[in-house]
């Protein structure tokens, strides 16, 4: 990932990092399974099945912490909007009452 990266971006690279750790230990679970595994096979796949915990917890907090960033961005956003609305509408409610006036007095 670059700096240049947009949020949703990032989030799709930690989704698509978490399926490949998730497929792989789905894997070494399946080869742990079997019985003819020998002492050190089964350490050494034991030990690759620990790294990858720790790699997939760590990419589920970024993934956390990505989401919660892109929530931030939408309600900015969000803010923007009804912002912008209550200043229309405050500008519509004063200028119609000059508009109103106007049309009044010309009657």
């Amino acid at each position: 990932m670059s700096e240049n990266d947009t949020i949703m971006t990032k989030i799709l690279h930690v989704e698509d990092a978490l399926k490949e750790s998730l497929h792989r230990v789905e894997i070494i679970e399946r080869r742990l399974r079997t019985k003819l595994l020998t002492t050190e096979n089964r350490e050494r796949l034991e030990n690759e099945l620990e790294e990858v915990k720790e790699v997939l917890k760590k990419n589920e907090e970024k993934l956390h912490d990505l989401r919660r960033e892109n929530t931030k961005s939408y309600m900015v956003a969000a803010c923007l909007v009804f912002i912008c609305f209550l200043v229309y509408g405050v500008y519509c409610m004063f200028n119609t009452k000059e508009v109103s006036k106007k049309f009044v007095n010309k009657l």
